[in-house]
């Protein structure tokens, strides 16, 4: 149990568990494709379009989700989501390996996606959210690390699987394995600090007797936390009606869409793209892998930067570095070139993840997150246009040199759309 007397504050082991949730949830709705996609196509015949629906049906029912997620984490906090997340997807990410009709493996991906999105996302946000103020740009960088880690390992680790073992027994093993986390996310992850005397940040609260200051005064639980549930408090929330009216919602929402539109094409299949470049298989996806590794670190750097500068701005400026990354796309294929693309994006591409969260409950306050959050999510479906531009792009010119160029449009008015966001006011102070 949490207390007052643990040598580490136990907001990290929550920052850990979310960590895990993110590099699992990602990587078996994702990155995981990588590894998988090529195998699809030659086992049972489909095209690598009819792979990539697969994707965009994901991503809707994951996008969509975050709606319904984000609203039951308000009334039960994100333990009970945690446990029962897992164990859905897992279940349904085995089914994947056990079918050749594309059209159930259509609906088990689907499955996966809704299981994913009660560990992941606004589930494994509002966990670290609860736990943290004042350090929570640090806390979410390195919580959202985990997406990035998932690109850089997990891919690689199907592929090993795929080779020693088959595609039906790898599908097998990674749905264990994220099967078993949801007893492990139940024995850690709890919902609120105050729930149990502490603070958040692990910052020990002093009040004033006389003259002096005294230590390990009472922390006041938020509104409504009282027993093994966590209703999120009343506090100064934000109404729905009131978040789809201002326009520092539709500002940050729009930019973040255009950015990932971006990003979720590139990394959704950058090793068959590096394959397509001449570069053979694992070299292939060790370059992949190489991307996300240092948009791990990208992740990190980024949040903890959002700690000590305006996260406008901080989100402005790595925008502006994924915009230059994607112009280094547009080089010939050379050792420097590619280097400084996978370093450049990479770095950038990282922390698009990580400062999402943090821009959020940055502006719209610790007990709104989940209900900003989950709102704002819905614009992750524009991401789906990345995958028709891309596709279109390939088939009519042979190449994504043009998918790049209106990738890079979108990041310039991505930037110029965050420079002008502003800080919005409080429901209880407007």
């Amino acid at each position: 149990m949490p207390s007052r007397d643990d040598s580490i504050y136990y907001g990290w082991y929550i920052v850990a568990a979310a960590f895990v949730a993110n590099f699992v949830c990602v990587g078996i709705t994702f990155y995981l494709m990588n590894a998988f996609m090529e195998p699809l196509t030659e086992i049972n015949g489909w095209t690598r379009t009819e792979v990539n629906l697969a994707l965009v049906y994901g991503i809707f029912v994951h996008a969509t989700s975050q709606l319904l997620w984000g609203t039951v984490v308000m009334r039960t906090g994100p333990r009970l989501l945690m446990l029962l997340g897992p164990l859905f997807a897992g279940v349904f990410f085995v089914c994947l390996g056990s079918t050749d009709n594309l059209f159930l493996f259509y609906f088990y991906f689907i499955l996966v996606n809704l299981g994913s999105g009660a560990f992941g996302g606004v589930v494994a946000g509002t966990a670290v959210n609860n736990w943290f103020i004042q350090k929570k740009g640090n806390a979410m960088g390195a919580a959202s690390a985990g997406i990035s880690m998932s690109g850089a390992m997990l891919p690689l680790t199907a592929m090993i699987l795929i080779i020693n073992l088959d595609l039906a027994r790898a599908f097998l093993w990674i749905g264990l394995g994220t099967m078993a986390l949801g007893p492990v996310f139940w024995m850690v992850v709890r919902n609120w600090p105050e729930e149990y005397g502490l603070a958040p940040d692990g910052v020990v609260p002093e009040y004033a007797m006389g003259d002096h200051a005294v230590k390990n005064a009472p922390v006041a639980r938020p509104p409504g936390v009282l027993g093994r549930f966590a209703p999120m408090p009343a506090g100064s929330m934000w109404s729905l009606g009131q978040i789809v009216k201002n326009g520092t919602f539709w500002k940050v929402g729009i930019s973040f869409s255009f950015i990932l539109i971006a990003v979720s094409s590139v990394m959704s299949q950058l090793k068959p793209r590096f394959s397509d470049l001449g570069f053979e298989d694992m070299s292939a996806m060790l370059m992949m892998s190489a991307t996300a590794l240092i948009g791990a670190a990208g992740k990190y750097v980024w949040g903890m930067l959002c700690d000590r500068y305006d996260s406008r701005h901080v989100t402005a400026t790595l925008m502006s570095l994924l915009v230059l990354g994607l112009m280094l796309a547009l080089l010939p294929v050379h050792p420097v070139s590619m280097g400084l693309f996978i370093l450049i994006f990479g770095f950038s591409m990282g922390g698009v993840m990580s400062t999402f969260p943090i821009i959020v409950a940055d502006l719209f306050g610790r007990e709104s997150f989940p209900a900003v959050f989950r709102v704002i999510s819905l614009f992750f479906i524009v991401e789906l246009a990345g995958f028709v531009i891309a596709g279109q792009s390939y088939d009519r010119t042979g190449s994504y040199n043009l998918a790049s160029l209106i990738y890079i449009v979108l990041g310039a008015a991505a930037v110029c759309l965050m420079l002008t966001v502003k800080r919005p006011v409080r429901p209880g102070n407007a």
